[in-house]
Formats: C-alpha cells, sequence, structure tokens
C-alpha cells in the first residue's frame, strides 16, 4: 500500500495502484491514453505522483498485462494484453 495525503483517502488506498489502473483500463475495454488514466485515477483514487505512475505500470508492463508505446513526444498509449498475445523479451527470438 502506498501512503498518500488527500482528502479521498486520507492515510491509505483500500487498494494497490497497479489494481486501480487494471480495473481502469478494463473499463475502458484495453486501450486507452495516459492522460485519460490519470484523468479516471484522480477521479477514483485522488493525486498520484508521476513516479507513482510510472512505477505501477513498469510493473504491470514487466507482469505482462499491459503495453506502454509511446504515441508522441509527450502521450503513450496503455493497451492491455490479451492472453493469446505474447511479446519477447530482448534475446528470446
Amino acid at each position: 500500500m502506498i501512503k498518500i495525503s488527500d482528502d479521498k483517502y486520507p492515510y491509505w488506498r483500500p487498494f494497490p495502484l497497479a489494481f486501480s489502473i487494471m480495473n481502469i483500463v478494463e473499463r475502458r475495454e484495453g486501450v486507452l491514453l495516459e492522460d485519460d488514466l490519470i484523468r479516471l485515477l484522480k477521479n477514483d483514487i485522488g493525486e498520484i505522483s508521476e513516479r507513482e505512475l510510472n512505477k505501477a505500470l513498469m510493473q504491470l508492463e514487466v507482469d505482462g498485462l499491459i503495453l506502454v508505446q509511446s504515441i508522441k513526444k509527450n502521450q503513450r498509449v496503455i493497451k492491455r494484453i490479451d492472453e493469446d498475445q505474447k511479446f519477447l523479451t530482448i534475446g528470446e527470438d
């Protein structure tokens, strides 16, 4: 759990940030922009830092649940990885 200082949850989040992210990705049918994710997270759990968001996105990507791609200089798209999709890491091809 991550400590936050927000009026919505003044002490602790009731569930991990990664769970909240996956919940939002599922609600958006597996694809959304990072800006939309940040806006929806603010509505659901309150303010989060860029560092917290990047850490959670990186962990979900390492776990093979999402794919984060840059589409412009300051814009990323988050996509859910379905069970039938598989991505190889460096050296696995």
